[in-house]
């Protein structure tokens, strides 16, 4: 994503449904609109009505200029919002109600933002309650991450850390159970989870990182069933996600 930004922290998002997500999930503001002329949809024609209601500024464009500004495939739609925002821990926790069961994921060091956009897509599609991500180590949730995710970041809160290993400390404090994604771990399927849980996933090259791992009350891995070593962490995230899914549904 290209193009000049009238504040450091806008964000151009472009394409369909990740516009009509962002618009939908209602988080971010709105600044401007960006409609090739001749674009039509039922999707667009939502994305249309949202902006008039909320009298932003729509600039009718012929393809060229959306071109120069987006390298990528903007579907005859963009627009400018305002970036992510992330949240704290702690006023996160505070507002959870003592007797739901909650479900988290970590990202610890994870690189590539379209590992990140499509495990926060997995996240929103399983209900995960929200994602926690480093403050300073591994990639931001980025325009890159955004664009993979398809718009569902939007829909999933993101909590930004600094020490994942103090993190999972407090966790822990409150009554939640923290499990670790490791190839060597125990397989998913024996394992019974709590009704507060944490699971981490490791970086694409090394995984967990020692002291994060150390931290784990549990290890729990997919069990290999060909001569393929591992699964992409995206993937993977996908497989544990289904599982906790599953098992929730059938208690």
């Amino acid at each position: 994503m290209r193009g000049r930004r009238e504040h450091p922290s806008d964000e151009l998002v472009y394409g369909r449904r990740p516009v009509w997500e962002v618009l939908r999930a209602g988080k971010r503001s709105l600044h401007k609109l960006w409609m090739v002329r001749g674009t039509a949809g039922e999707v667009v024609e939502e994305i249309l009505k949202f902006s008039r209601e909320r009298g932003v500024a729509i600039d009718w464009v012929q393809r060229p200029q959306l071109d120069r500004m987006v390298r990528g495939n903007h579907q005859g739609v963009a627009a400018r919002v305002s970036a992510v925002a992330y949240l704290e821990l702690d006023p996160f926790l505070e507002k959870l109600p003592q007797d739901q069961a909650i479900f988290l994921l970590g990202l610890d060091e994870i690189e590539d933002p379209q590992n990140i956009g499509a495990i926060l897509r997995n996240a929103g599609f399983f209900g995960v309650q929200a994602v926690l991500v480093p403050r300073w180590r591994g990639a931001p949730v980025s325009e890159a991450a955004l664009r993979a995710s398809a718009g569902a970041a939007d829909h999933v809160p993101v909590i930004r850390v600094g020490n994942f290993v103090q993190t999972l400390d407090r966790l822990k404090e409150r009554g939640f159970e923290v499990w670790g994604a490791d190839m060597s771990g125990e397989p998913l399927g024996s394992q019974e989870r709590g009704r507060r849980l944490v699971l981490m996933l490791g970086s694409e090259g090394k995984g967990l990182r020692r002291l994060v791992k150390e931290h784990c009350d549990k290890l729990v891995g997919i069990p290999a069933g060909a001569n393929v070593g591992s699964l992409n962490v995206a993937s993977a995230s996908a497989i544990f996600l289904y599982e906790f899914c599953r098992r929730s549904f059938r208690r």
